[in-house]
Parts: C-alpha cells; sequence; structure tokens
C-alpha cells in the first residue's frame, strides 16, 4: 500500500523548501480532493514562507539567523508530517491521490514491519551552556521513518511536547534556565503505535 514518503525527500535545506513548496502548490490545485486540509494548508504556506526567508537571512552567516533557519526548518517538518498523516488516510494506499497532493508515494515493495521497537538508550545533556537547550540522542533504527522526541518539565502532569526529527539525535531549544525537564522517545514507522523509551532528565542550562 502506497504512503506519502517525507524523510527522504527533505534531506537538505533546498530539498525541503523545494519539496515544502511542491506539496503547497498541489494541494492548492486539487483543493476539491483535500476538503478538511484547508486549515493546514494556510498553515503550511505561512512557515514556507518565513522558512524561505530565513534561509536567505543565513546566508550572511550570521549564527542567531542560522539557528531561527533550523527551528523554522523542524517547525515546517512537522507541519508536512501531520499533512502527510491526513493524506495518506484519504488517499488509502492510492498513489495517485497522494501525487495530487504532492507527495511522492512510497513504492510497494515491503512488508509491514509491525509495530517499532522500544526506542533505546535514550541520553540527554547539554553540551551549550547559556543556550536554554539539551541535546537528545537515541540509537537508531534503520526502518524509522521519523524520531518523535517529546518533553515536559519534571514531575509535571501537563501533556508532553512533541518534536519530530528526520535524524536520531537533535536539539530541544527555548527551555527554562534551571528547569528540570523529562524526556522520552519513540520511532515512527508504518505501524503509529508509539513505543517510548524509559524517560530521563536533565537540567535545561
Amino acid at each position: 500500500m502506497a504512503k506519502p514518503t517525507l524523510s527522504s525527500k527533505i534531506g537538505t535545506a533546498t530539498k525541503l523548501l523545494t519539496y515544502a513548496e511542491n506539496v503547497l502548490q498541489k494541494s492548492k490545485d486539487n483543493a476539491d480532493l483535500f476538503t478538511d486540509a484547508a486549515e493546514t494548508i494556510l498553515e503550511l504556506e505561512a512557515a514556507i514562507e518565513i522558512y524561505r526567508n530565513g534561509l536567505t537571512e543565513s546566508t550572511y552567516r550570521d549564527m542567531r539567523q542560522v539557528v531561527l533557519k533550523n527551528q523554522q526548518a523542524e517547525v515546517l517538518k512537522q507541519i508536512l508530517y501531520r499533512y502527510s498523516l491526513y493524506v495518506e488516510t484519504v488517499a488509502n494506499g492510492d498513489p495517485n491521490l497522494i501525487l495530487a497532493s504532492g507527495f511522492m508515494p512510497s513504492k510497494s515493495t515491503t512488508q509491514p514491519i509491525g509495530m517499532s521497537p522500544k526506542a533505546n538508550d535514550l541520553r540527554a545533556e547539554v553540551k551549550h551552556p547559556g543556550t536554554h537547550s539539551v541535546n537528545v540522542r537515541v540509537n537508531a533504527w534503520k526502518p524509522a521513518k521519523l524520531y518523535q522526541f517529546e518533553f515536559r518539565q519534571a514531575g509535571s502532569m501537563d501533556g508532553w511536547t512533541p518534536i519530530l526529527s528526520t535524524k536520531s539525535r537533535t536539539v530541544i531549544r527555548g527551555l527554562e534556565h534551571g528547569q528540570e525537564y523529562e524526556f522520552r522517545v519513540t520511532y515512527v514507522s508504518t505501524d503509529p503505535t508509539p513505543n517510548y523509551s524509559e524517560i530521563v532528565r536533565c537540567y535545561a542550562s
């Protein structure tokens, strides 16, 4: 069964922008096929514009602009991922409908792998004090389409905040200095059922 592909198409800044722009244009052209996605399309369009501007600003090698550009890229990837799940539901395996949305359909050459294994060896550490960030990493799993890292303040009963990454490591920014946080991660595969790692803790700095 064909599904919208994402991680293999957005490996570089240029690829991400080109792929996102194609999804936006095709989805607009075929809006009658994706009637419940109007709000997501507007969100995608805004994120593309912000990311495009960020790419331009970061070419001047201003480190602050480079950091902002990377943050904007993660936002854009998460919007694309959420939209791909909607397209997958609407298309129901039809590659023509997937193409109509601007996504590239996967090749149905492999059998479903079932539920992903429990994410293993999650680590969280501060590598750059003073940046209000924590670096997280987990053992890579080759079939994973994405890695869904999540965090919240330690001891909090609030919901977890998800951060999607195409790689097995990422940097979680915008944290409160001196606050202890909890982290967990799950692999995202063909089976959407999460299988979270053990929770680890780290103080933001």
